[in-house]
């Protein structure tokens, strides 16, 4: 797991990308991107802010397939349902991802790779965290029921870019979620979809990146 930082100020703010592996493939091209706009404009850094992009949370998943069989890590563990808080050992799959077998782990934190970031992002106070998916669902908050600034985060995002908010709601069951966890430690945080599974968005998220890197709770 990759991790960039650019700016150095004490806001500290992070974009998590590829918690579902390949998958979700375009949510890491997007950080990729991200990280070679940034690296050639280092000036789009405030200079109060600090900015994190993990780029790969499931590297096991990016390296397997661009495909179904990229969401899991190597365990067969779904990195978005293996976070402590709400987490179950099981859920009702009816409206949710099914394609292929899948678990949420053992028990909560059972991969290196949720152990991982959540030191990482305890080790660090971050003021602000966008994880992006893939696709078109919209935005989510973090939060059951939403916290008031991952609400604002969300409906700033939605301005700026037409994603949806509120979300398309299928009825899924949603267990164990990063973004959950982060506003469990204080942290506003929001899943971003993007529009479809091989577009970055790119100009969108430009868009999106110019407005989080100047927001504030």
């Amino acid at each position: 797991m990759e991790v960039y930082r650019f700016g150095t100020g004490g806001r500290q703010l992070l974009i998590v990308a590829g918690i579902h592996g390949g998958y979700e493939w375009n949510t890491i091209a997007l950080a990729d991107e991200f990280i070679a706009r940034l690296r050639d404009e280092p000036e789009r850094i405030p200079p109060e802010v600090s900015l994190y992009v993990l780029r790969a949370l499931n590297p096991d998943g990016e390296a397997r397939s661009r495909g179904s069989e990229g969401r899991a890590n190597d365990n067969g563990v779904d990195l978005n349902r293996n976070w402590p808080t709400n987490w179950h050992l099981d859920w009702d799959r009816t409206y949710c991802w099914h394609y292929l077998p899948i678990t949420a782990g053992p028990h909560p934190l059972s991969e290196p790779e949720t152990v991982a970031a959540l030191r990482f992002i305890l080790d660090h106070d971050f003021e602000g965290l966008l994880s992006y998916h893939s696709a078109a669902l919209g935005i989510f908050p973090g939060g059951s029921p939403p916290d008031t600034a991952s609400l604002r985060l969300a409906q700033a995002i939605a301005a700026v870019s037409g994603y949806l908010y509120p979300p398309r709601d299928y009825g899924c069951e949603y267990t164990g979620q990063f973004a959950d966890w982060a506003v469990s430690q204080g942290i506003p945080a929001v899943d971003v979809e993007l529009s479809t599974h091989d577009s970055t968005d790119f100009d969108i998220n430009v868009q999106v990146l110019e407005m989080f890197l100047n927001w504030r709770p």
